[in-house]
Order: C-alpha cells, then structure tokens, then sequence
C-alpha cells in the first residue's frame, strides 16, 4: 500500500470511527469534512466523494484480515491460542463493523467490492476448515462425512452475519462483551466434535471451560 498524506490519513480515520459509530448510510462526504474541521473542496482534493473513501477503508480491512486469516494456513495454532485466534478476527471485523452492517446495501452502490468481499469469505472458510482439521488431527475433534466442511461454512457464516444478529436479537452492546459473545458462540459450534474417547477432548472442553470463567 502506497504511503498516504497525514491529511488522507485524517479522513479515513474520521470517516471510519463516523461510519462505524452513526452508520455508514448517514453520513456524508460534507459530514467528515466538517468533523475533521476542513472545508469540503479540501477533502475532495484527496477523495472525490464517500466511494472513494469507502473504498479506501476497504483497502485497509482487505489487508489487515487477510494478513490475519493467513496464519493459521501456513502454521497451525497450538490448541490454547484457538481462543486467542478467534477473538482476534472478531476485533478485526469489529474494527471495520460498517462493512458489515449494512453490507447488502454497500455491495449495491459499490458492486466493485463484491468479488473482494467474496475472496474474503472464501479465505474465512479456509482457515475455518484449516483451524478445525489441525484439532482433528490432534486428536481433539472427530467428524463424520461432510461435517466439518459444514462446521467451516457455520463458522464462516457466523464471522460474516454476527453483529447484524445481535443488532436485530439484543441490540448495542459493550465492545468487549459483544466481541466475547463471538468467540463464544463459535466456540459452542465447535464443541458438539470434541473426542471424549480418547481423553484429549477434555483439554478442549477445559479451554471453554477457562474461557467462560474469565468473562463471568
């Protein structure tokens, strides 16, 4: 990514902290610009109007999320850090949460990020896929045909449409609360696999056990 100008970098930071905070949808290119105190011919110097900066954003999210899902694809997690992991991916999409929320209605003005958007999900998937089967392989997850290339999409699905669910079932909530209930829940998904048999599954069970605790 090429270098940007402390006054390009004002405007994405201002724009992205407006858009997540009051919605994407209701706020303008003119909006940022007085937020930021400038005049609007300044900042459309720099990006001819919210697209641009969207698009910009994206730019960002594209590349600090793929640097992220990457990991585990190219080394596998030892199993304490799994939670580690996942809380780190909900940070990172909780950081670009305008994305998110209003995702269907962006990828219509702005049909250009929906081919991205799709490379996305597809590197979630994939490290989903990669981050269950390095536990089958432990010893600590077993499934029967088809499971876990389902167990891949739930996750995925759940990356994807979490905080549009929990804006429509229980409404705003405390950052740290919202992004531990993600874990959470994608940890629960995964439990229904653990090995009991071969003893190794307790340790897993112990992770969630530990995690649960931390957030009592």
């Amino acid at each position: 990514m090429s270098e940007r100008s402390k006054t390009k970098t004002r405007i994405l930071k201002t724009a992205l902290e407006l858009f997540n905070n009051e919605g994407e949808a209701q706020v303008s290119a003119v909006d940022v610009a007085s937020v930021m105190g400038i005049s609007p011919g300044n900042l459309y110097y720099h990006y001819k109007g919210k697209g641009d900066i969207i698009e910009a954003l994206f730019d960002d999210f594209e590349e600090e999320i793929r640097l992220i899902l990457s990991g585990p694809i190219t080394e596998p997690l030892n199993l304490s850090d799994n939670w580690v992991y996942l809380y780190i991916i909900f940070e990172e999409i909780y950081d670009f949460r305008f994305f998110y929320r209003n995702m269907s209605e962006l990828l219509m003005r702005l049909p250009e990020l929906r081919s991205r958007f799709s490379r996305i999900l597809t590197l979630k998937e994939q490290t989903a896929f990669s981050l269950i089967s390095d536990l089958e392989k432990g010893g600590f997850l077993s499934f029967d045909e088809g499971e876990k290339g389902a167990l891949a999409g739930r996750i995925t699905q759940h990356f994807t449409f979490w905080l549009q669910y929990h804006d429509l079932r229980h409404g705003t909530a405390p950052p740290k609360l919202l992004i531990d209930q993600g874990v959470f829940t994608t940890l629960i998904q995964i439990t229904p696999y653990w090995t009991r048999d071969t003893g190794q599954g307790d340790g897993y069970a112990e992770l969630l056990t530990e995690f649960l605790e931390g957030q009592a």
